[in-house]
């Protein structure tokens, strides 16, 4: 799952203020799909979901510590 970040604008807002929504799902697609009845959205980011045991860097036993 990821989490993506979209600037957009309430389609009846009148002013055109921006928002900031985050969302998660799978893809860009589904994630647009569930907002686009309601926003313009345009891509600001995205954020993979942590896989913790590849990438733990967590030292247990000895190592330097600064």
């Amino acid at each position: 799952m990821t989490q993506f970040i979209f600037a957009a604008i309430r389609r009846t807002d009148l002013s055109n203020r921006i928002q900031k929504i985050r969302i998660n799902a799978e893809t860009e697609r589904q994630a647009r799909a569930i907002l686009a009845r309601e926003f313009v959205l345009i891509l600001a980011g995205r954020i993979p979901e942590k896989n913790t045991s590849k990438f733990n860097h967590t030292f247990t036993q000895g190592g330097i510590y600064a």
